[in-house]
């Protein structure tokens, strides 16, 4: 498979989730954002059942991975994420609030809610005892419909990854960015190009230091 992105130890497809993880053959963990079971319809592809597409997809992790990170909204239900095989077993929550809520009706929308599932990371100075409150944070409008806050996603990836990172729907890259901020490689997939050209670019953003 080729990929669409690839350099510094990060990889982009433009494929299938289902067809790249049936390629691959192990990695440290998987840190993702899936399609939500209440995404508007049509907003994504795989928007008209989520719940099978989740399910194929985690099919693969107990052979692929030591543990799953899977971060949904705070008002969508976590019986989705009942398809993760018993393989991995649940280890925690982590809360992942906005620097300022909005709501939906009568919901406040506080922030999104990150589950894992696994085998804990191995432990190392300054992560011995792992936290379930990430610092607040805010969305960032990067030309993606439901963008993440990228504190957030640093901060699990900081947390939760001590190798290769896979992100199934990495939508606008972020974890892949998070990967390579770390010093981690990182394989990413979506089935949309234009997030692919999104991710593409802004992992070939340099940073420019100053004296």
């Amino acid at each position: 498979m080729q990929p669409y992105y690839e350099a510094n130890g990060i990889t982009i497809y433009h494929a299938d989730a289902r067809d790249v993880l049936a390629q691959l053959h192990s990695a440290d963990c998987v840190i993702t954002d899936p399609v939500w079971p209440n995404v508007p319809a049509g907003l994504y592809a795989g928007a008209d059942d989520p719940y099978g597409l989740f399910a194929d997809i985690a099919l693969h992790f107990p052979r692929l991975v030591q543990r799953v990170v899977v971060q949904i909204g705070c008002n969508s239900d976590p019986r989705f994420l009942s398809a993760i095989p018993s393989e991995l077993p649940f280890l925690r929550t982590c809360w992942l609030e906005y620097a300022l809520p909005s709501h939906l009706g009568r919901l406040l929308y506080s922030g999104d809610v990150a589950y894992v599932y696994g085998s804990w990371p191995a432990s190392r100075l300054g992560a011995r005892v792992f936290p379930g409150r990430a610092p607040k944070a805010q969305p960032h409008r990067n030309g993606h419909p439901t963008p993440r806050a990228y504190e957030h996603v640093r901060w699990l990836v900081g947390w939760y990854a001590r190798g290769m990172v896979i992100d199934p729907f990495m939508g606008s890259g972020m974890t892949l960015r998070a990967a390579k901020e770390h010093g981690f490689p990182a394989i990413g997939c979506d089935v949309n190009e234009s997030y692919c050209e999104i991710a593409a670019q802004q992992l070939s953003q340099e940073v420019m230091e100053f004296v």
